[in-house]
């Protein structure tokens, strides 16, 4: 687990950070990345895991998703999801399992009564905290550590999903 000031966040970002709040990012990828970002009035904290799914029996990666999920989920109490929303570029086949993927992540928060789920793109989501939009994992990578040096994660699966678990605390800033 990961521990951070709210206040370190917010004098580098754009928006401000909901308080006592909890939120879940998903990383749809056959290495789905997962983040849990909940808040306290002061401090923000992180836990994260991944699910790499490299059977070639995509009913029992369905399964291994869905039990995964609802193991993360276990005790707490989420405001929103919030999953990578599906990029074509050149496979079907790819395309099908994402979109799948994603089904079923909101289909879980739906079971668990979770309120409100979102689907945002990548380039969206980074965009939103001010990082490189249609670059490389690699590169929002290296721009993230030094956006958030605090968060010492090498995993680039495991970035995308803190990005987008960050995406469901936040709030715009006051125009007064």
């Amino acid at each position: 687990m990961i521990k951070i000031p709210i206040n370190t966040l917010e004098s580098k970002l754009p928006f401000l950070i909901k308080r006592n709040c909890c939120s879940v990012g998903v990383d749809t990828a056959s290495r789905t990345g997962l983040c849990l970002a909940k808040t306290t009035d002061t401090h923000i904290e992180l836990e994260y895991s991944f699910l790499d799914m490299k059977s070639k029996n995509k009913y029992h990666k369905y399964t291994t998703l869905i039990n995964h999920m609802n193991n993360f989920f276990d005790g707490e109490v989420v405001d929103v999801v919030v999953v990578e929303e599906t990029f074509f570029s050149r496979n079907p086949k790819v395309f099908q399992f994402l979109s799948r993927i994603g089904g079923m992540v909101y289909t879980v928060a739906h079971l668990l009564d979770i309120k409100e789920k979102l689907f945002i793109s990548a380039v969206a989501s980074r965009k939103a905290l001010g990082l490189p939009c249609n670059k490389k994992k690699e590169v929002v990578h290296k721009a993230f550590h030094i956006l958030v040096p605090e968060v010492k994660i090498k995993d680039i699966d495991i970035i995308d999903a803190v990005i987008l678990a960050l995406n469901g605390l936040l709030v715009p800033r006051s125009l007064i």
